[in-house]
């Protein structure tokens, strides 16, 4: 069994244009790594994405993942880039298991799917005809937490700094990986993340999780 941890970055698409009704954004850039069974990494992936419905990307956008409109002017296409994707998550013959943080990676990939007409080979059903694990939903969910954390928030709790660009696909995925394998880990689960939660448990007192107490007695060795 091999574990995947994937993220996108998405453009505006053109509020002039039909796909609207149909897709919101496009992807502009898949980044990907690959664990093993003891969730640690063996491969890595990474395509920029051509988009298709709108002229360049928005200068938000080049703002946010630091994306530019010549850097995907030479991209593959949506459905030629799904393809690598899922070429690589198969490669190795082995079973997959995907996550994504927040559910809205896949939703986006079955949206743009549909807008781009893109069919799904036997083989690519193991990746893309079911939803992908949600791990923030079950980092969540563990900790009791109501309102969704951000990647960065639960980095932070775990005592781990966010390594390379937050909003580039590849660091995004490799640092959610890191937080996987602390999460799947049951010694530094117990060490780290329920110390937090046993912590939080009592009424609150105010002031951010920061405030509260210093994260670096956390850190992982």
């Amino acid at each position: 069994m091999k574990h995947i941890v994937v993220d996108l970055e998405m453009n505006t698409i053109s509020g002039k244009s039909e796909a609207r009704n149909i897709c919101a954004n496009e992807t502009i850039e898949i980044g990907a790594v690959m664990l093993d069974e003891n969730y640690k990494e063996i491969s890595s992936f990474r395509t920029y994405v051509k988009p298709e419905y709108n002229e360049g990307i928005t200068k938000k956008i080049t703002k946010l993942t630091g994306i530019t409109t010549e850097m995907v002017q030479s991209a593959p296409l949506f459905t030629e880039a799904l393809n690598m994707f899922t070429s690589w998550c198969l490669g190795t013959g082995d079973d997959v298991t995907i996550y994504a943080w927040s559910e809205s990676d896949f939703d986006q990939i079955k949206g743009e799917m549909s807008l781009k007409e893109y069919e799904i080979s036997d083989k690519e059903q193991a990746v893309l005809d079911r939803k992908w694990s949600d791990f923030q939903a079950e980092f969540d969910a563990h900790l009791g937490f109501e309102k969704q954390v951000s990647l960065k928030t639960a980095l932070d709790m775990a005592g781990v700094d966010f390594s390379g660009r937050e909003h580039d696909a590849l660091d995004d995925a490799r640092n959610t990986a890191e937080l996987l394998f602390i999460f799947k880990d049951e010694a530094l689960f117990d060490k780290i993340l329920r110390k937090i939660k046993e912590f939080m448990e009592p009424k609150s007192v105010g002031g951010t999780l920061g405030d509260m107490f210093d994260f670096s007695m956390f850190q992982v060795a």
